[in-house]
């Protein structure tokens, strides 16, 4: 019903955000991330989608067409509602969650507050033949999340243990994830990694 809002973000109060467009205000709920892409003044484009049930009737916004994709896949895993899916895109990057899905990396996604090691398991089981599809079908220029996830195939497990704790230490997320990139080499240990970034 809804594909995107463009307008003045007016309000950003932990996960939500109030989107001006005419003179309306839209309340829309938004991982971290998101939030931290659509600060600064001017017109922001944010990507919705509409979660209706009996008793809910909640907007849920993006500032990325690859992480509105990304909620999609995790809603449609059963056990995932939208406010888990935000959590989980607010502890990490599509890229990198994507990563941690291909390369089945457990512990990465259970740093996330309130996901468990079954579910995080039955996110790995569902979505992972989809994001290694994905991959095969990069010849498609239009889906943008497929370049994601063919970047994030050879992100092993200690490389994304490495991220989090540079995160943990105040590093951003994109400076740990090039940094990483840049000095890890095939066989290094996560302590080996934080050591060479360090």
């Amino acid at each position: 019903m809804f594909y995107s809002l463009t307008g003045k973000i007016n309000r950003i109060d932990d996960n939500m955000i109030a989107v001006n467009v005419n003179d309306v205000a839209y309340e829309v709920t938004c991982s971290l991330n998101s939030i931290d892409d659509l600060r600064g003044g001017g017109a922001k484009t944010v990507y919705t989608y509409l979660y209706v049930r009996e008793d809910t009737c909640m907007l849920f916004g993006f500032s990325s067409l690859e992480e509105k994709r990304m909620f999609m896949n995790l809603i449609s895993v059963n056990g995932i509602g939208p406010k888990m899916a935000i959590s989980i895109l607010s502890g990490m990057s599509p890229k990198m969650l994507a990563g941690s899905i291909v390369n089945g990396n457990i512990s990465m996604l259970t740093r996330v507050k309130g996901l468990g090691k079954k579910t995080a398991e039955l996110i790995v089981l569902k979505l992972k033949e989809k994001m290694e599809e994905a991959v095969k079908l990069t010849s498609n220029p239009m889906d943008g999340f497929m370049t994601v996830v063919e970047e994030v195939v050879d992100f092993t497990r200690e490389m994304s243990d490495a991220v989090s704790v540079l995160v943990e230490l105040g590093i951003k997320k994109e400076e740990a994830t090039k940094l990483v990139k840049a000095r890890a080499t095939s066989g290094d240990k996560t302590e080996d990694i934080i050591r060479k970034c360090l």
